[in-house]
């Protein structure tokens, strides 16, 4: 692993700090919706125990479901509203708005007097968490070196994941009220570092701003130098980002439906739909937000949150892998890599819920063990390829002059996918235990890699105004 860091492009090279520091900054909200999701997959056992709730009244499993599919729901209103911000008052201007509706889903949550409270608080969150999923990729996507565009939009996948990580250990170990505090602080930390670094170069050559453009070229390729070649160098990287960018800009003023409906377009769109799918129905989401019951079902000999704790810190390692690798190896191997494994990881897992639930086969030997490792197992292989790199794709593949609506569109889906999941997901768990569902999700991992393989273009190092998929 340390050959492989030594090798590659290094993040911290001068040309490249402004740029890390920059993508840092805006995916601040996506470890805050991380925080939410993390708190959710805890809180949702604890809500449905007249002993564990914090508030004035238990949840049943149908409102639980509920709370997780407003957040889907309330994500697919985020990519609606947001992709149309994107283009009509800029990068910068959006990522300000995505804090405010988060931080009044946690004023909320923290006054909840009835499970309607939860119901806005979460759809809220899924507004600024949907946005993200818009923006962060699309602001890094215009800032970023190709050299490093990879690992730098992987960030929003690692903070995401942090956020779930540190969201999983507060709420298991917090009380209630505590939670809601740390998530207001979070979108005021996110509106004040966007202060620091300005509009994306792109987006100011499009409204034809070139000075402005120019110095924001300037402070995200840090560039310092006076001498002349060095000058020279830096007016040619401008003269042709000026070119390509303009060119697709002015194709893009009169965007209609024909646009999604030529060749490339629509190969293009068609792969990230099902990009989206697999990224949904791989079973990470429904590990993910229903940990603990998924570890109560399997009747693990841990402690619920503890294995949840430990879960979260296996999914961080996945994105870190991911972050490291995806522009060594490329997108293509990993994707592949992680359906197969997590194809054969559900298989067992389900495996062991089918002799545990429905047979006589006495399987306790393997409770102590077995469910945490093949969790880990399963969050370690789709954080390093599944989760994180159909959102790069989904910026890479896309051509210019439908990129920001048609990523967006492909979002609304994704988050209709994300509200039929978390809607049934608990009750399939429930009315049929772990192997259906288990089952069901390895045979689309299966689906995925054989489409993955024969469909999925590589797009390493391609220039963002020049990929075809």
């Amino acid at each position: 692993m340390l050959k492989i860091c030594a090798k590659s492009e290094g993040l911290f090279k001068r040309e490249y700090r402004r740029q890390l520091l920059t993508s840092i900054c805006i995916t601040i909200i996506p470890f805050a919706h991380g925080l939410g999701l993390g708190w959710y997959s805890v809180i949702f056992a604890k809500l449905q125990s007249p002993i564990e709730t914090a508030l004035d009244f238990v949840i049943t499993v149908n409102e639980g479901s509920w709370m997780g599919g407003l957040t889907s729901l309330g994500g697919g209103c985020g990519n609606i509203v947001f992709g149309i911000l994107a283009d009509l008052v800029g990068r910068k201007a959006s990522l300000y708005f995505l804090a405010i509706p988060y931080a009044i889903s946690w004023v909320l949550i923290y006054f909840a007097k009835s499970v309607e409270y939860l119901y806005v608080g979460r759809f809220l969150a899924g507004i600024s968490g949907g946005g993200s999923y818009v923006m962060v990729p699309i602001f890094i996507g215009e800032i970023a070196d190709p050299k490093i565009r990879g690992r730098l939009t992987s960030l929003f996948s690692l903070n995401l994941n942090s956020g779930i990580f540190i969201g999983y250990i507060v709420t298991a170990r917090l009380p209630y009220h505590f939670i809601p505090v740390l998530g207001v602080a979070l979108p005021a930390i996110f509106f004040l570092s966007q202060l620091f670094f300005p509009e994306t170069p792109m987006f100011l050559i499009q409204r034809g701003l070139d000075k402005r453009a120019k110095k924001s070229l300037k402070f995200y390729r840090n560039f310092q130098s006076t001498t002349k070649e060095s000058i020279e160098e830096f007016e040619i990287e401008f003269d042709n980002l000026k070119c390509a960018v303009t060119a697709s800009h002015n194709i893009n003023m009169n965007v209609t439906w024909r646009d999604f409906c030529n060749k490339r377009a629509a190969i293009a769109f068609a792969n990230s739909l099902v990009l989206m799918m697999l990224n949904i129905f791989c079973g990470a989401y429904a590990i993910l937000y229903y940990t603990s019951n998924i570890f109560i079902q399997a009747r693990a000999n841990l402690d619920p949150d503890t294995n949840t704790i430990i879960v979260g810190l296996v999914q961080v390692t996945g994105v870190c892998a991911a972050t490291i690798l995806v522009d060594k190896f490329g997108r293509k191997p990993l994707l592949m890599f992680s359906c197969g494994a997590t194809c054969v990881g559900l298989t067992i897992f389900g495996l062991y819920g089918y002799l545990l639930q429905n047979t006589a086969v006495d399987v306790s030997g393997l409770s102590s063990w077995l469910p945490l490792v093949n969790v880990c197992l399963v969050m370690f292989v789709v954080n390093a390829g599944l989760i994180p790199i159909p959102f790069v794709l989904l910026v890479e593949l896309m051509p210019p002059k439908i990129r920001a609506k048609a990523s967006a569109i492909c979002l609304v889906i994704f988050n209709i996918f994300g509200f039929l999941l978390m809607k049934v997901f608990p009750v399939a768990l429930e009315d049929f235990g772990l192997a259906l569902p288990m089952w069901s999700f390895a045979l689309l991992d299966l689906f995925g890699l054989v489409y993955i393989s024969l469909f999925i273009k590589e797009t390493k190092g391609m220039s963002l105004n020049k990929v075809d998929p």
